[in-house]
């Protein structure tokens, strides 16, 4: 349920508003109502410092935290970011130096370690030291007659060669020989840079052993400091958001405060002497939405938030499309093997898991009980087809499982009551933005819908006699086609609601025949993770060699990879497609607008390491 909202205004002499405003700060319940919505220069500077401290607490995550004492200590989480933001250039400087050094040593290693220091003196003697590469196929013998060259190396299919010539002497023509190429070399030797790269590998380690230092001690002052600067970007908005007013000697700031939490606040206006207005927000105004579910459908609002709030005037349709999901998640994955591993994974786990993690394991749990339910409905077991199976103990229960013939039915049957349910929330829907003279249509459809099927199943049973019934259906379709066509909506003249009610007519039952085969995704993908495993399994069968030691192993192996992969590939599905028929086809069935915005009291942010 969407928990009620009330508007305040609050009106305060300009002495007092700092100690209110730290007053309401602690109390946590007012939600600030935005009228000036482009940030100050100085909002937009400390939204980038929260970016930038979330981005450096993000990196601490990929680290191993030491928490030892003789690790490093720092006064706050100012310093510990300023340090990270320090070592990050360290880091970038690292990189590139190291980068820089590994080119260098991949171009000396073909030509060994040498003096550079030799080689220059030699060069003050008149001497002049060449380097040159050439393929193995262009390399000529007679150089080596012709010319003073040693070969140095022989690598790859490439000579590397060095040529000694007086200062003087023009190699231009040796140069245009075909496959020769001069290289110039660093001014290091290869021990030199190798050297240096051991050196920038312990500047690195170190500096990796720092950050594992501050992730286990400094991580939490990090998460503070960012918090802090939420609560200068809080207080900023605060003030942005006040009107002054009697040439700034008064101040008055608007909010929105749940109605579970209004009591606390007006025992707190009173006791201060506060002026205040308080009243019910108009249907126009943008209203902050809380969500208040039990502990079932509470669970399914981490998958509602995937796409859209309600708005304050309607419906939360969490705890109506909560079992919905729950039993087309299972549908979808159709294997009972599959739904137990993930039944009892999540329980294991949540041993180890505390916050929002352990909800969304309990979510998995019940969606994993969903899956062993329709496992069993469909005699599906590890892509172990058990309705076919001829087990003793199987034959008392097969007559419950359902072939594909009645998985395929049974889709269908599911998006009817589920469309026909979004019909019935749509009159409650629109009853409660609108009014209920807004909801004739919807309740007209539903009444030709219901009371059509419902003579039609009373027909076939004989209970009642053709004449009566042909009476019967008159009367729906007067009642439903006066609901449809003439009173579809309380401020248009009869003509023009006749001929919306056409236009509604087409668009219903193209819709209605469009939304109800969506369903016919739950029947495909729920057969299809079956097959599956049931392809996988003949694999491991037919591809294990005729060993007693390898046989085994071969065929568990496949099992395990097999099944791993359709569990993956289904619970992808399962978790898609139920949502697609969540947010499509029952939300437009419901009536759903959206557009709210989640409540996010003026409060002290605390630390969540």
């Amino acid at each position: 349920m969407i928990v009620p909202m009330h508007k305040y205004s609050f009106l305060l002499y300009h002495a007092g508003y700092s100690d209110f405003l730290r007053d309401i700060k602690k109390m946590g319940v007012v939600h600030i109502e935005t009228k000036i919505k482009e940030p100050t220069e100085e909002m937009q500077d400390l939204y980038r410092q929260i970016k930038e401290v979330e981005q450096s607490v993000k990196k601490l995550d990929w680290y191993t935290p030491d928490t030892s004492p003789e690790g490093v200590r720092f006064p706050n989480g100012e310093a510990v970011f300023h340090r990270l933001k320090e070592i990050e250039k360290e880091q970038d400087f690292l990189q590139h130096h190291r980068a820089r050094l590994e080119k260098e040593e991949s171009q000396l290693m073909p030509w060994g370690d040498f003096n550079w220091q030799s080689i220059k003196r030699l060069e003050t003697k008149g001497l002049k030291f060449r380097f040159f590469t050439c393929s193995a196929k262009k390399f000529q013998t007679q150089w080596q007659i012709d010319h003073y060259i040693s070969l140095v190396n022989d690598e790859s299919g490439i000579f590397y060669f060095l040529k000694i010539d007086r200062n003087d002497a023009d190699i231009s023509e040796f140069l245009e020989e075909p496959g020769v190429e001069q290289v110039y070399l660093p001014q290091s030797s290869l021990s030199e840079v190798q050297k240096e790269l051991a050196e920038l590998q312990k500047k690195s380690k170190k500096l990796h052993t720092e950050l594992e230092q501050i992730a286990g001690n400094g991580k939490t002052q990090l998460i503070e400091y960012g918090n802090s600067i939420r609560d200068k970007v809080s207080e900023q908005n605060a003030l942005l958001q006040t009107t002054d007013h009697v040439e700034g000697k008064v101040r008055m700031i608007e909010g929105f405060v749940p109605e579970t939490k209004k009591a606390d606040l007006d025992q707190y206006l009173e006791e201060k002497g506060i002026l205040y207005i308080s009243k019910v927000p108009d249907q126009e105004e943008k209203v902050p939405v809380l969500l208040k579910n039990n502990k079932f459908a509470k669970l399914y609002e981490v998958i509602a938030n995937l796409y859209d709030l309600p708005n304050h005037t309607e419906l939360d349709l969490v705890p109506f499309f909560a079992p919905f999901y729950m039993m087309f998640f299972g549908f979808c994955m159709g294997d009972g093997g599959y739904g137990l591993l993930i039944l009892l994974g999540c329980t294991l786990a949540k041993r180890r898991i505390m916050g929002k993690m352990k909800d969304i394991l309990t979510l998995a749990q019940w969606l994993g009980l969903a899956t062993v339910i329709f496992g069993s409905l469909t005699g599906t077991f590890f892509g172990i087809p058990l309705i076919n199976s001829d087990l003793p103990v199987l034959q008392g229960v097969k007559k419950y499982m359902l072939d594909t013939n009645k998985l395929f039915n049974l889709s269908l049957i599911l998006g009817g009551i589920q469309i026909l349910f979004g019909m019935v929330v749509r009159i409650f829907n629109v009853k409660k933005s609108q009014g209920i003279r807004y909801a004739f249509s919807t309740i007209g459809w539903l009444i030709l819908l219901i009371g059509s099927g419902i003579l039609f199943g009373v027909k076939k049973t004989g209970w009642i006699s053709k004449p009566s019934a042909e009476i019967i259906q008159y009367i729906i379709l007067g009642v439903a086609g006066g609901l449809i066509f003439i009173l579809n909506h309380p401020k248009r003249n009869v003509l023009v609601n006749i001929g919306a009610g056409l236009w509604d007519t087409y668009g219903m039952i193209s819709g209605i025949f469009g939304d109800l085969l969506s369903y016919i995704r739950l029947f495909a993908l729920g057969i299809s993770s079956g097959i599956l495993g049931f392809v996988f399994n003949q694999l491991a069968m037919s591809l294990k060699p005729d060993n007693i030691i390898l046989g085994p192993l071969v065929m568990f192996i496949i099992l395990i990879i097999g099944h791993g992969i359709t569990i993956f590939m289904a619970a992808l599905g399962a978790f898609v497609h139920p949502m697609r028929l969540t947010f499509v086809e029952f939300y437009k069935n419901a009536g759903f607008t959206g557009g709210g915005k989640p409540y996010a009291p003026f409060e002290q942010h605390t630390s969540k390491a």
